[in-house]
């Protein structure tokens, strides 16, 4: 482990690349140090006003995410499947072109891949799972100095952590060295990588990234920073409030507008903890109502909404008539929703309102996530859709509107 000298030195060697932002010197406002929340976070060294650049990360590593669900694309340009794709007949990535094949990423990648022992002909290798385990095997071609970098992060070494590696021993046989390096590598990621969104109505496959510096930050429900990609996948990380002086700078690790619920159980299976903040245990959520239920009383108009919503198994409580329900209800009609969700086409906007306007609001009142979900996809969707389209003067101005109006709800109902 690395001491907090040691870690404060190797991270200002990290981002000392990308110290110029829009052609200006910054200095660092923070240090790394030790958190009341356990471990290490990053805590403002002076007074931070909203819309400072607090530092802009590059990934140690980057590729394909490692769900089970993961889409067949191409290794290099992230392109979905296709009747063009074949697999590289030395390390068995896939891949949709000649010119994808020809890429310095592919021959590093290849070159990895290519020179461990094929226990099964190219065609037999199981390309998705393949797909799934390169951002680890990726980690293979960091310097001694990024290895120490990523292995001083928080990581998660229970299983099934880095079992895709482990997998990949049916078709590899590698070095029990680069096994370590690559399951490591893989706890690393699964603690601490986030997802690069992908530029709007691109379809291509999802990636993760290391980003050492941010996955220093600690969670809360409620954080103090945003962050965006550029072209080149740097991360910008700025304030979006007034941090106070030795104060601790914070992320998200979830959904900013998902209810309580959702979040503390997409934490607990993700990051293995159960979020205790002060957004958590209020069950209005700042007002904002995001986890409510309509009332199981038919006549009455009220939302119900947990009774201590850091017991997983709280009863829920109608604000209007009082009626308690007991937990499992409560699990019986979120899981009901799921499916519903699940049903859905969301590429169709026809449908998407429909089900909004006709269906989902019968059951959750419109403070709901899954309302405020399906409102925020159809204000992206207008306009950009075959039938649907405006033009770009107005789409323009729209685009400004709904992204001011998401500025406002964030700012003042959440911060």
């Amino acid at each position: 482990m690395l001491s907090l000298e040691q870690l404060s030195q190797i991270v200002k060697e990290h981002l000392g690349l990308y110290m110029l932002i829009e052609g200006t010197q910054y200095t660092s406002k923070w240090i790394i140090s030790e958190s009341a929340l356990g471990g290490r976070g990053i805590f403002a060294t002076e007074d931070i006003m909203p819309g400072d650049v607090l530092f802009v990360d590059h990934p140690l590593i980057r590729g394909p995410r490692s769900g089970t669900t993961i889409q067949r694309g191409c290794t290099i340009c992230n392109k979905l499947d296709g009747d063009e794709f074949f697999k590289c007949p030395k390390c068995g990535l896939l891949l949709c072109s000649e010119q994808c094949q020809n890429t310095n990423r592919h021959g590093d990648d290849c070159d990895i891949i290519g020179g461990w022992t094929k226990k099964v002909p190219t065609e037999e290798i199981d390309d998705t799972l393949l797909s799934r385990a390169l951002t680890a095997i990726r980690s293979l071609l960091l310097n001694e100095e990024q290895k120490q970098l990523m292995l001083s992060l928080v990581a998660h070494m229970e299983p099934p952590h880095g079992s895709e590696i482990t997998r990949l021993k049916k078709y590899f046989d590698f070095s029990d060295e680069d096994e370590q390096m690559m399951i490591l590598a893989c706890c690393a990621l699964d603690a601490n990588a986030f997802q690069i969104a992908s530029p709007f109505g691109v379809k291509e496959m999802s990636t993760r990234g290391l980003y050492p510096v941010a996955a220093l930050m600690n969670h809360s429900c409620v954080s103090n920073t945003r962050y965006t990609f550029n072209s080149d996948l740097q991360m910008t990380v700025k304030a979006v409030k007034p941090i106070r002086s030795g104060s601790e700078i914070f992320t998200c690790y979830s959904g900013i507008l998902w209810g309580t619920p959702a979040r503390r159980t997409y934490l607990y299976k993700t990051k293995h903890f159960l979020c205790k903040c002060e957004r958590c245990a209020d069950p209005t959520e700042r007002g904002t109502l995001l986890a409510a239920l309509k009332c199981f009383v038919t006549e009455c108009p009220g939302s119900m909404l947990p009774v201590e919503p850091l017991k997983l198994s709280t009863r829920w409580r109608c604000l209007e008539c009082g009626l308690f329900v007991p937990n499992k209800n409560i699990c019986a009609v979120q899981g009901a929703l799921g499916s519903l969700m699940g049903t859905l086409d969301f590429d169709n906007v026809n449908e998407l309102e429909y089900f909004l306007l006709r269906r989902i609001i019968k059951f959750i009142p419109k403070t709901n996530q899954i309302v405020v979900d399906l409102q925020c996809r159809l204000i992206w969707e207008l306009g950009e859709s075959e039938g649907l389209r405006w033009h770009d003067k107005f789409r323009t101005y729209i685009g400004t509107v709904n992204t001011c109006h998401a500025y406002i709800f964030f700012n003042v109902y959440l911060l």
